[in-house]
């Protein structure tokens, strides 16, 4: 049986739900990939290998899911707009920004 070394750089946060699970992601610089797994106890349930591409895509939507658990159900749009329709002139502002020429 071989013995694999645990990375320094995992990270693992364990489930709200307790249960015993877990996720874990590792960075696989050599490969070019993110792995994402699922534990229960002390045995890795699955894995999903991302590319940065993915990964980026999957932030963004955490990222907008948990701007959505912030904002208040009931009070009024405080910028005007969905989540999903700031989100998006935020993009655009930055297309913007990353597209015009950098200061001399």
């Amino acid at each position: 049986m071989t013995v694999v070394p645990f990375p320094a750089d995992r990270w693992t946060w364990e489930s709200a739900r307790g249960l015993s699970r877990a996720v874990r992601v590792t960075p696989h610089a050599e490969a070019g990939l993110l792995t994402v797994s699922f534990w229960r106890d002390d045995r890795c349930a699955g894995t999903v290998r991302l590319t940065p591409a993915e990964a980026a895509s999957l932030v963004g939507r955490l990222t907008a899911a948990l701007a959505g658990l912030a904002e208040p159900r009931t009070a009024p749009e405080a910028g005007g707009g969905s989540v999903e329709e700031r989100l998006a002139a935020v993009e655009r502002r930055l297309r913007t920004l990353e597209s015009e020429d950098p200061p001399a």
